[in-house]
Parts: structure tokens; sequence; C-alpha cells
């Protein structure tokens, strides 16, 4: 029976063999969701323009977006077709380059897994360590003493150099674009583009706003007006109580609309004359 038991504890080929088909269900169930995600937006994008296309119809008619047409894939070539100046220009710099990131992180996770599938699965596969299933696609299957190791090391070296060297691109490309954006005439009339958050301020200097104001003089152009952001716990208080009331009198109206709505049809259904009742009040004591 133990000797039993420690052949079933021990069967590598059964755990590489539950493994692989985990992998596989799990990747299965993954490539469902997504597509059924993917098919929804496609369908649902032409049928609630409000929430999906907002900007063309419910903004300035300059600042309106093109419209797409109801296709369920026209969105595709639409998005890959839009310059990044339309972008900058209707959405401004923060959006574009929230966008740019996540496709320069989509180019980066690309390449990265072009080049390891490519050039190092066929090598661990090829590998001399024994391993089955899942971990024949790993590292743990070239030995030790194996030269391969150093192709490894090699591509991993040089990934960490390319995306680095992206990184370090994209900052130097978003520093220059912030520099056009509040220089363009366009936008250095806007308070986002004269305006600087300071955190970090010491208490002692909180109070004293001219202090601030000479501190800070030395920026190009000077410093206008010093405001101070404080915590308002009587405000805050007040808005609480603010929304309550509100909340009330939203619920408050909604039970003598529904009143009214039933006096009047049995009013109706009577022939008689419908009389309004009393409006409610509601007071904030």
């Amino acid at each position: 029976m133990a000797s039993f038991l420690n052949d079933v504890f021990n069967d590598k080929s059964k755990d590489e063999s539950n493994s692989l088909t985990t992998f596989l269900a799990s990747l299965v169930f993954n490539i469902g969701v997504a597509l059924v995600i993917f098919f929804a937006f496609c369908i649902l994008r032409p049928r609630f323009r409000r929430v999906y296309a907002p900007r063309t119809y419910a903004v300035e008619r300059e600042k309106r977006s093109q419209k797409i047409g109801d296709g369920i894939f026209a969105w595709i070539p639409a998005v890959l077709r839009i310059p990044d100046e339309d972008i900058i220009r209707r959405s401004g710099l923060d959006t574009y380059m929230f966008l740019r990131s996540i496709r320069t992180m989509f180019i980066m996770f690309s390449v990265i897994t072009v080049v390891t599938c490519g050039a190092l699965l066929p090598i661990n596969i090829l590998g001399t360590g024994g391993r089955r299933g899942l971990l024949q696609l790993s590292i743990s299957n070239l030995s030790t003493d194996s030269y391969l190791i150093w192709v490894h090391i090699g591509i991993f070296a040089l990934l960490v150099c390319w995306v680095m060297w992206s990184i370090v691109g994209e900052l130097r490309l978003y520093t220059q674009l912030r520099m056009w954006w509040l220089t363009n005439p366009e936008n250095s009339s806007r308070a986002n583009a004269n305006m600087v958050l300071v955190t970090g301020v010491p208490e002692k200097l909180v109070k004293d706003e001219g202090r601030l104001a000479d501190i800070f003089d030395v920026l190009p152009g000077g410093v206008r007006q010093v405001i101070v952001s404080r915590e308002s716990k009587e405000l805050a208080a007040a808005v609480k109580k603010r929304d309550g009331l509100a909340a009330k009198l939203e619920k408050m109206l909604t039970a003598y609309a529904l009143k009214c709505t039933k006096l009047s049809d049995r009013a109706a259904a009577k022939g008689t004359h419908y009389v309004a009742p009393g409006h409610p009040r509601l007071r904030a004591g």
C-alpha cells in the first residue's frame, strides 16, 4: 500500500499531463471570454452612441469627431487611420499620451512575445533536461552546463536594453510635446497651462501665501496668484448633509409623481375632475 501511494504521488508524467491539461483549459476559457467581450462591444457600439461615441454630437461643433459607420467592425480601420494630431486637438495631450502608452506597451509585449517564442522555445524544446509537458518549454529543460543558457541571458539583456531605450524615447517625446502644448498660442491662455501643483509644502509656509509667491517667483513668468488647498471639515459636513436632503427630496418627488398619476387615472376612469394633492415640502432642520 505504501509503495502504491509513493508511485501515485511521485508520478511526474501524471503531474505534467495535468498541468498541460489545466493550461489548455485555461487558455481556451480566456480566449472564449475575450471573444465574447470583443463581439459584444462590436455589436453594442453602434447602438449606444451616448456611451461609445458622445464626442460625435455632445460637444461643440468644431470639436466633434467624425462619425464611424454602423458596421460591426467599422471601428477597427477608423481607429487605425486616425492621425495623432486629431487625438491631441480633440481630446487633449493627456488623453493622447495615455493612449500612446497603451500602444507602446502593446508593441513591447508583442515584440517580446515574438522573440521569446521564436527564439527561446525551440531551444528549450531541444534541451536535454528530460522534462515533459509544459516544463519542456521552460529553461528548466536545459542542463546547467549547457551553453544554450547563454542564449537566454543574451536575449534577456537585449530585450531589457531595448525596453529601457523605448521608455526613454517615450519620455523624451512626451517632454517635447508638453513644451509644445504649453507654448502653443491656442493652449497657453488656459488655466492648466499656467498652473503648477506643488505638494509637500512645509506647514509653516502654508499660511504665508506671500512668502510662497516670493519663493516660486523665480520661475519663468513669475507668480500671479498662490492658492493654498486646505481641508474644510465643515464644508464636507455641509455637502454630505446637502446630498442627504437631495436624496430625500428626490424620493419624495418620485412618490408624489406616482401618487398624482394614480389619482389622475382614477379620476379619468370615474369621469370626475382631477385635483392635484398638496406638493410635498422638505425642511433642512
